[in-house]
């Protein structure tokens, strides 16, 4: 199968205008111009010049490039701040939680006594927090996992074009491949690393899961680095809360 009908096939639909235009690219390639498969030559070579050839590399870096690494930073911030306001809203259920612990084990619950501390979730408040959080994990993995196509179909792309470029219009100019491999080398979309933000994501699906099933489960904050960076995440104790 020919990439560009991969690439069809791969398109996430509500980010199609997001991805790498391939055939915008092929367009400027010209390839009517010479043979399928072979370099560029004679009076057909002539037909490429230094501005056709000027074109495409800015169309490819400076546009299509551009594009793909701001969207992927832009959506990759965006579920960020989504998985950290999912954590938020569970902050109160598992503070209930924690207080109903203590209470079996001759603690104090935290209440809404004046004191300036938050009021307690009711169940039913839980249960519907917990449910709408649910439904948010279920999208933002979902978006997620499309991200993770959505970089390795366009790092894809670029190898390919950039290879078609050298194929057809190498007789011309030098290779534009080894400089694109090296661009994308380091482009934020091909090193993100999704583990941490899938870590938290299923801690907070199992907290979520089995509350709702009525198997508590107490939440503890914890801070891990990942590529340099700290973060504190919301971690579920896979452990029931009472022993039967």
């Amino acid at each position: 199968m020919k990439f560009g009908a991969t690439l069809r096939k791969s398109i996430y639909d509500p980010w199609r205008d997001q991805y790498i235009d391939y055939n915008k690219l092929k367009r400027l390639l010209r390839e009517d111009d010479s043979p399928a498969g072979s370099p560029v030559r004679g009076t057909d070579d002539t037909k490429w010049t230094d501005d056709d050839a000027q074109a495409f590399f800015e169309e490819l870096v400076n546009n299509q490039l551009e594009k793909v690494k701001n969207f992927h930073k832009s959506t990759y911030q965006k579920l960020t701040e989504r998985t950290n306001s999912c954590e938020q809203r569970l902050e109160p259920v598992a503070a209930a939680i924690k207080g109903a612990e203590q209470g079996v084990n001759g603690g104090e619950s935290d209440s809404p006594n004046g004191d300036g501390k938050k009021a307690v979730p009711s169940d039913d408040e839980r249960k519907t927090t917990l449910q709408q959080v649910l439904d948010e994990l279920d999208d933002v993995t979902k978006q997620i996992n499309e991200l993770e196509k959505y970089s390795r179909i366009n790092y894809t792309g670029f190898l390919k074009i950039a290879k078609k470029h050298d194929r057809k219009r190498g007789g011309r100019v030098s290779s534009v491949r080894p400089l694109v491999k090296s661009m994308l080398a380091e482009v934020p979309f091909n090193q993100e690393d999704y583990s941490p933000l899938l870590y938290r994501l299923s801690a907070m699906y199992s907290f979520c899961r089995q509350n709702l099933e009525g198997k508590a489960q107490p939440i503890f904050k914890a801070e891990s680095t990942t590529s340099g960076e700290t973060y504190t995440s919301l971690k579920c104790m896979f452990a029931p809360l009472l022993s039967p």
